[in-house]
């Protein structure tokens, strides 16, 4: 094990052990030397006030840093800080931009939002065969609820679209080289919560899906 990766570690277990301060110690220089994981877990703390004054501002600014490097979970932060207007403005359709990203890369909390945005119209145009492309990965991937809202539109959808989107899936699981998606392993990294509450202004369904996955 290398000495970043070491140091990594400690803060983790540091996170583990609700020491945010030594946590905060070893992912600060991290996250300055250009560490992508480290970015993410300090960008966790200012997110959720750990060992720091909580601060989605900052917050932001080490999810954006890690992203830029295309760490997936990033992204789904980014997304998740656009969605809510925490740190920067408001922008559904940037939220949107971010979660395809993190959806792209294997990410079920991103892939279940990004359907439930699909399903609402919400920062995208609403397209059901997406949202039931996504939300079906997201289920593969490990996510249960994702299944739930699927079951909820696929009413309103003909045979012919299902069909279409499940199409979908068969070809983003083949370019991928994933023959069972259900072992294909999700990024880690420490997770923040977004506030308990959504803006009134945000849709109720994608906002929950939001709240519960990020």
């Amino acid at each position: 094990m290398t000495s970043l990766a070491a140091d990594l570690d400690t803060g983790l277990d540091a996170v583990r052990r609700k020491d945010y301060e030594a946590a905060f110690a070893q992912f600060r220089p991290l996250a300055e030397q250009g560490e992508a994981d480290a970015q993410v877990n300090l960008g966790n703390l200012f997110m959720r006030g750990w060992g720091v004054k909580q601060d989605y501002a900052t917050a932001f600014d080490w999810y954006q840093k890690a992203a830029n490097q295309n760490h997936p979970i990033a992204q789904g932060k980014l997304g998740m800080l656009h969605y809510y207007g925490l740190g920067t403005v408001q922008d559904s359709e940037a939220a949107a931009k971010w979660f395809r990203l993190a959806a792209d890369r294997g990410v079920s909390a991103a892939q279940s939002v990004l359907g439930n945005l699909y399903a609402q119209g919400d920062g995208v145009t609403k397209d059901l065969v997406q949202a039931f492309f996504w939300l079906t990965l997201a289920f593969e991937f490990g996510d249960q609820d994702a299944l739930r809202v699927r079951g909820e539109i696929a009413p309103q959808m003909t045979p012919g679209e299902i069909g279409e989107a499940l199409g979908k899936v068969d070809e983003w699981n083949r370019d991928r080289g994933i023959p069972d998606p259900g072992s294909a392993p999700e990024p880690a990294a420490a997770a923040a919560e977004p506030p308990t509450e959504a803006p009134a202004t945000r849709s109720k369904a994608a906002a929950q899906a939001v709240r519960k996955r990020h």
